[in-house]
């Protein structure tokens, strides 16, 4: 329903709107306008001192098809103290996405989403402002027969904490394109409205489900002009027989941020269930194989890193010290295998430098260096006998982090008393390391991962040898050792194997996307316990005032929750 201004200025209105009054003296606007603007200008003798705009302050409900109208009235006040409403003035409305603003003062809202705009009415140089929102309301209503939505608005609800959102996790950051973003909660009725609200959106779901999916559609209308993206979600759940509406209860409110520019990109992770790598295009909820174990001669395809300078892919076969195959994905629709698999070139895990042309692995806790092009080794590493694994190549190229092994070493993949080093590379080989976060008592930390700005890196902390530990923990180191803090909100409230971590490309704002592997619960209908893959907002600014700089993680839509999925590689393409 179109909001109108207020009665009291509506009296107003009919008789002031065209016409200008000065004391002694009525002109009319035909006069007013041949004759130039009176009490306007420095030599006036009863010049405009301010122009007042009302109402001041005004919120109109706009809904799809349904734009919302309101009049606005500029009043002129002038040195004798006089204030009378004046026509001749300029008006502009600051943010045409929140609508327009006609010469007589007529506002007219869009019908597609709400925001914000600042009204200003300009004459002869004396500007006016006053503040508009437009609410953007909408109602789903998806399987429920009759009036439903009249009726949640007409009933008086009861607080109950036992109705409450499972999913999407309270606090939750996600990107404006996520599709597939699914809501689940607890009911105590037969119907259920499901509300999501900003200061300019209202949107309501009625179902009788007790699950919904949200699509990307959705977040674009939330940020439309809500620069901060915060949402409320809230439920209400009440006994519906299609005409009346009884015993309605109201769960807690969650909120969630959704950021103003989309994720781009797509993820490639490991999957038990093809043996081989999917990937999900960041926005999509359809994954796709990859690289499959038959596109590498029925071997298992797993441990894999990409080279975005190059468009390679590296990928080992069978697990530990296994060969490898490099893969030309220049067309992500046909990825094709160009340096193919020999039996004395083993490795592990694996990066590549920023530039494309060399490749570090490690097999057997040694560190090998090795050429892109030709898949062939060029130089084994000195390590005066120390043990390696989880090379990560910084963005500019100067720098490696690797996990090294200061206990007990079984293989690349399950190791005691993990350490974070350094290297640094000349173009050539590694110098000496350096221990960026060392070992502690029982600890064993591993898994380094370079944020896509080179200023902080990402690793894993867990009492066990490394390699699918139940109490795997993220945590997040300053690549000058200034800052080591554990994730706390993305590690989630209970041990939940998060392992693997990767960051997304550089995004255009102050959040970094981290993906990583957990058997965290994802309450949609999945219970069997296998790792997927989850995907963490972070704050890095945050360290210094908050020291917890992320947020809790959302299921990445579209995997198949019957298998293990891990090592999540985040793709620009």
């Amino acid at each position: 329903m179109a909001s109108l201004v207020t009665p009291a200025v509506s009296g107003l209105l009919a008789p002031w709107r065209r016409l200008l009054v000065l004391p002694g003296l009525l002109v009319l606007p035909g006069l007013l306008a041949a004759c130039g603007p009176i009490g306007g200008g420095n030599g006036s003798d009863n010049p405009v001192l301010s122009v007042r705009i009302d109402p001041a302050e005004l919120t109109l409900d706009t809904r799809l098809g349904a734009p919302a109208t309101a009049q606005f009235v500029a009043y002129a006040t002038f040195a004798e103290g006089d204030e009378v409403p004046i026509e001749l003035v300029s008006w502009v409305s600051s943010s045409p996405s929140a609508g327009e603003i006609d010469t007589d003062g007529t506002f007219t809202s869009v019908d597609t989403n709400g925001g914000t705009t600042v009204i200003t009415a300009t004459h002869d140089g004396v500007v006016g402002e006053a503040s508009l929102t437009v609410r953007y309301l909408a109602d789903e209503v998806v399987d429920v027969d009759g009036d439903i939505a009249a009726a949640f608005a007409g009933a008086s609800a009861t607080d109950d904490d036992s109705v409450a959102i499972a999913y999407p996790f309270d606090g939750v950051t996600v990107p404006r394109n996520l599709d597939g973003l699914a809501f689940t909660w607890a009911a105590q009725g037969s119907v259920s409205r499901l509300r999501l609200t900003t200061p300019i959106t209202d949107v309501s779901v009625y179902l009788e489900d007790t699950t919904w999916t949200a699509d990307a559609g959705l977040w674009e209308v939330v940020t439309a002009a809500n620069r901060q993206g915060e949402v409320t979600a809230q439920v209400e759940t009440g006994a519906w027989d299609g005409t009346t509406l009884t015993d309605v209860r109201r769960g807690p409110a969650i909120s969630l941020t959704v950021n103003r520019f989309d994720t781009t990109g797509s993820v490639l992770y490991w999957s038990t269930a093809t043996q081989g790598i999917l990937r999900i295009p960041f926005g999509s909820t359809t994954p796709e194989v990859f690289w499959s174990a038959a596109d590498s001669g029925n071997r298992c395809t797993g441990c894999h890193t990409l080279v975005e300078a190059r468009d390679r892919m590296v990928v080992t076969h069978d697990g530990v010290n296994g060969t490898f195959t490099v893969v030309d994905v220049a067309d992500p629709a046909a990825p094709a295998a160009v340096i193919l698999p020999v039996d004395t070139n083993r490795m592990t895990f694996k990066t590549a430098s920023p530039d494309g042309t060399r490749l570090v692995g490690v097999a057997s806790g040694e560190i090998s260096i090795w050429d892109l092009d030709t898949g062939r080794k060029l130089a084994t590493v000195d390590t005066g006998g120390d043990r390696y694994s989880h090379p990560d190549w910084s963005p500019d190229g100067d720098t490696l982090v690797f996990a090294r092994a200061t206990g007990a070493f079984q293989s690349d993949m399950t190791f005691y008393g993990g350490e974070i080093v350094t290297m640094p590379w000349d173009g050539t080989t590694l110098g000496s390391p350096t221990v960026l976060v060392a070992r502690d008592g029982d600890n064993n930390r591993y898994y380094p991962a370079w944020s896509p700005d080179g200023k902080w890196i990402a690793y894993n902390r867990s009492t066990g040898d490394g390699y699918a530990d139940a109490d795997a923990e993220i945590w997040l180191v300053a690549a000058d050792g200034s800052v080591d803090v554990p994730l706390v909100a993305a590690n989630g409230p209970v041990a939940a194997q998060n392992s693997y971590v990767r960051w997304a490309p550089l995004p255009d704002d102050d959040v970094l996307w981290l993906a990583f592997s957990s058997t965290r619960t994802y309450p949609v209908g999945f219970s069997s316990g296998d790792p997927q893959i989850w995907v963490a907002a972070v704050y890095p600014e945050e360290v210094a005032t908050d020291g917890d700089p992320s947020r809790p993680p959302f299921w990445l839509p579209g995997q198949s929750t019957a298998s293990d999925n891990h090592l999540p590689v985040w793709w620009s393409k």
